[in-house]
């Protein structure tokens, strides 16, 4: 099969950026005895601050009866979903405090197929301005073949939902996350279901909708657990051999397979211990560290010339949580305002309501 690279954007988006990447969590357990059963509570942290301490966040999603899941942030808007078969997704612009809510569709059901595999991704068109949501929704047969396996594409501009492609390869790792780099979202694939160590990197193109293969850096692939995640607005993947080391690879020339560097081979016992999951967030300021999560639970700086690690403690971080990386900006989602106290149930609107938050909203934004 060709292989063939999704090109970098040609300009910088239309946003004005107003902060550095910081990281957002999604914690995954609840405190609150008001909530329902799921995970909602949404934390945010800035790294540059002199007082670290990590500040709870409204969630626009946050009476959903299904638990908040944190399917991306770019271009300065994060966007949040409910998991199904709820189906409800929030554009999301923290900085400004306005989201835009819709609900999606369900996935297609194949009758004497169960439900399938449906995984979410969120990424953002350059060229169209157009923050889209991307479902892979993939159905096999009982001996493994892909009866069903589709790329569907909802745009935030159009408000429409359609299906583009078929999706010929087979998606390993199921619980992975999307990961956005350079204009595409990528998965982990096979070519062949019983290929279990023959991993592949698929790329979908959100400007052009096509779907590629790109080079993977040179790896042993026995016994290993792969990870796909960005790191600088790089496309990285985390190789973790368990109980023996890890490696992170960096592509630093988009789509050139020669561009794949290891920047981190580390067998420190603070990181590989009962490592299930280990990825890279952010880089710090200076540009000497960076930043790690490892199992949902903990962080820790790594340094990259003196391969040290030490752990990141802050006041109020929960136990468990999923971290997303935020850049503030001042694009508008035009739809709706968050709301400050946390306490008032906004499953409908009327027309007044809707008036006096978007002259709240536009006030704030004076302000700032």
């Amino acid at each position: 099969m060709k292989v063939k690279g999704v090109k970098a954007p040609s300009h910088t988006p239309k946003a004005q950026v107003t902060c550095e990447p910081c990281p957002m969590f999604r914690c995954r357990r609840m405190y609150s005895p008001k909530s329902y059963h799921g995970y909602r509570t949404l934390c945010y942290l800035s790294l540059h601050e002199s007082s670290k301490a990590v500040t709870k966040i409204d969630n626009p999603l946050y009476f959903a009866i299904f638990e908040t899941v944190i399917l991306g942030s770019c271009n300065g808007v994060v966007c949040l979903c409910t998991t199904e078969p709820d189906n409800e997704i929030a554009f999301w612009n923290p900085l400004v405090r306005k989201f835009k809510k819709i609900r999606l569709a369900p996935a297609k059901c194949i009758e004497g197929l169960g439900r399938g595999i449906c995984i979410k991704g969120f990424g953002y068109d350059h060229v169209n301005d157009d923050h889209k949501v991307v479902r892979l929704v993939q159905y096999c047969s009982l001996y493994n073949d892909i009866v069903h396996s589709t790329i569907e594409v909802f745009s935030s501009k159009t408000d429409a939902w359609r299906e583009v492609r078929d999706f010929p390869y087979y998606l390993c790792y199921r619980r992975n996350f999307n990961t956005f780099a350079v204009g595409a979202l990528h998965w982990l694939v096979s070519l062949k279901p019983e290929a279990k160590f023959d991993f592949r990197i698929a790329a979908f193109d959100l400007t052009t909708e096509e779907l590629c293969l790109l080079p993977q850096p040179d790896f042993a692939n026995e016994m290993v657990r792969l990870n796909l995640c960005v790191l600088g607005g790089c496309l990285s993947m985390v190789c973790n051999y368990p109980r023996k080391h890890v490696d992170i690879w960096v592509m630093k020339s988009y789509g050139v397979k020669d561009s794949w560097t290891k920047l981190i081979s580390t067998a420190d016992v603070k990181l590989i211990k009962e490592s299930d999951f280990l990825r890279p967030i952010v880089y710090s300021r200076s540009g000497e560290e960076v930043l790690l999560e490892k199992n949902f639970e903990r962080l820790y700086w790594y340094h990259l010339e003196n391969k040290t690690v030490k752990r990141l403690k802050v006041p109020g971080m929960p136990r468990l949580f999923v971290t997303e990386t935020f850049t503030g900006s001042l694009v508008q989602v035009n739809i709706g305002s968050a709301s400050g106290s946390g306490t008032k149930k906004e499953k409908t609107e009327d027309k007044n309501d809707r008036k006096r938050d978007d002259f709240l909203s536009k006030g704030f934004r004076l302000v700032l």
